[in-house]
């Protein structure tokens, strides 16, 4: 027990000369996102941007790696199961906080209760520790986490969930709800700088939302210390920016290069490309949760998209392969299921969906519609590669079966709040296998919505199948891969027989890079600072 303290290149070369122009050096890697994470809190929002501050900022127990899908070592330098539900953890005892406070069992447990209890949060992390039953200080510097029933990707779970000091004094027994304290950190002090985000590779120096966020190497890391002395990163929503801030030489770093803008870079002798296929599967879900919908009319106030004939129109209606190809720029591979081929849980028996327009037409009419509907499609103006004009294409090709189709976007930050609050009835958006295997993406995009259990935190349009949940409750708990395997295959087979989504491709991640800097890409699309390194 411790005390606490508290395009085109050039249209690219043209906008670089708005930017400012900083020399290149050893200490400094300088970055350009399409987007920023939110927040400073490692707890506060489930999503993408966020994952990235994260992990290089506030170190988890393991560290779950998007290339070799091996779990790491990190906070916790071991670990054994005993009798199938309890797993005795042993801690770095190196790693210390700002603080010079050395990790506790109290931090992890802190951390782990914290996960639940954080105000306003779009998108908890509750799914991650949705099984475990118990956690106690075990001693020697060792956690016991003790789970419902087995669960074999209990620390693919936890490689998500940033370590924070505890600020109460006292150990916290842990339960499912607020572990008997109401002294939860406040995500405003992590966001100014009052409070330490926890135990990363990089502090965070400076947060300005939606600008720019100023990382500094932290000199007391335990492991293996990062690459630069600092990181500044800055938000470059818009593509032909983003690419100009490359070329024009004010940036070392993009991520989602602009498909356009490929050959650009690949033509340069100044600039090269790292890329590698990902598990983000970028979808359209329609609503399916409640009788009368939001920007839906001429369907005589019923909610078009309960009824399954409605969501197959949707299905057979999408040209996945032009989207792939035209749109994408040959950068994505087109999706019929959630789960990515090659990823744990892809069912290989589900065929491709046929674009056929002709008969999507019959199906509409079928369920009442001869004539379409009038409808809004929602997506982010600013989250996604190229996310926009997907949007517009898929608008042309639902107008095509005789929908009447309005397009709506919203910026990146508003987006996802409007979405949680059900004011979409068809909306696009991604979500990616984030711990390396197919169970994580499929209870949060397929499990029936349930923010106390923890499921369906990206599933907004409120699919639901008790075949489904079944087939995930017990592949959360079968240790033998193979069963779990099938069980899997089984509730990503039940999702396309229902058409609850409308699947659209898994996209590429593609980064682009001054020479002379090394950097690693990631098929989580995670954008990881501390592995880079000057070459």
């Amino acid at each position: 027990m411790k005390h606490s303290t508290s395009a085109f290149l050039g249209l690219a070369l043209a906008g670089a000369t708005a930017l400012t122009t900083v020399p290149a050096s050893a200490e400094q890697l300088r970055v350009g996102l399409a987007a920023l994470a939110t927040s400073v809190d490692p707890h506060f929002h489930r999503a993408g941007y966020n994952f990235d501050l994260r992990e290089n900022i506030s170190d988890a127990l393991v560290y779950a790696n998007g290339v070799n899908g091996n779990v790491e070592p990190r906070l916790a330098k071991s670990w054994e199961i005993q009798g199938g539900t309890k797993w005795v953890i042993s801690l770095e005892s190196k790693a210390k906080f700002d603080s010079g406070n050395a990790l506790g069992a109290d931090d992890v447990i802190y951390s782990l209760c914290r996960v639940r209890n954080v105000p306003n949060s779009p998108g908890l992390y509750s799914t991650f520790i949705s099984t475990i039953k118990g956690i106690k200080d075990a001693g020697d510097g060792k956690i016991e986490i003790e789970t419902k029933k087995p669960d074999p990707n209990l620390l693919r779970n936890l490689s998500y969930i940033g370590i924070v000091e505890n600020p109460t004094g006292r150990v916290l027994a842990y339960d499912e709800k607020t572990c008997g304290n109401d002294n939860w950190l406040s995500t405003a002090d992590f966001n100014s700088g009052k409070t330490s985000a926890g135990i990363g590779h990089f502090r965070v120096k400076k947060f300005t939302p939606d600008v720019e966020i100023e990382l500094e190497r932290n000199p007391q890391y335990y492991g293996t210390p990062a690459g630069y002395d600092s990181v500044l990163v800055k938000s470059l929503p818009d593509n032909s920016a983003r690419i100009a801030a490359l070329l024009g030489g004010s940036v070392d770093v993009i991520n989602a290069v602009p498909i356009n803008s490929v050959d650009s870079i690949q033509s340069s002798n100044k600039y090269h490309l790292a890329s590698m296929p990902s598990t983000l599967l970028i979808f359209l879900l329609p609503d399916q949760g409640q009788e009368k919908t939001p920007k839906v009319s001429g369907t005589d106030g019923k909610n078009p998209f309960l009824d399954p004939r409605v969501r197959k129109a949707l299905n057979l209606a999408i040209n996945r392969d032009q989207i792939a190809e035209t749109v994408m720029g040959g950068m994505a591979q087109p999706a019929s299921q959630i789960v990515v081929d090659g990823v744990f849980g892809h069912d290989p028996n589900l065929q491709p969906y046929p674009y056929d327009p002709a008969q999507a037409k019959r199906l509409l009419a079928e369920a009442g519609y001869p004539n379409g509907f009038s409808l809004t499609l929602n997506a982010p103006s600013d989250r996604y590669v190229n996310g926009a004009q997907v949007a517009q294409a898929v608008t042309a090709m639902l107008s095509q079966i005789g929908l009447n189709v309005t397009l709506e976007t919203f910026p990146f930050s508003i987006y996802f709040t409007k979405a949680s609050a059900y004011e979409f009835s068809l909306y696009l958006a991604g979500a990616a296998a984030d711990t390396g295997e197919g169970l994580s993406q499929m209870i949060n995009l397929a499990g029936t919505r349930n923010a106390e259990k923890g499921w369906g935190g990206a599933n907004r349009g409120r699919y639901s199948s008790k075949v489904t949940d079944k087939a995930l409750e017990d592949a959360q708990s079968t240790l033998d891969d193979g069963k779990r395997e099938e069980l899997l295959r089984s509730a990503v087979a039940q999702v396309y027989q229902d058409d609850g989504y409308v699947p659209l491709y898994h996209e590429f991640g593609v980064w682009g890079v001054r020479n002379g800097v090394h950097y690693d890409a990631n098929a989580n699309l995670t954008n990881i600072f501390y592995t880079a390194k000057p070459e």
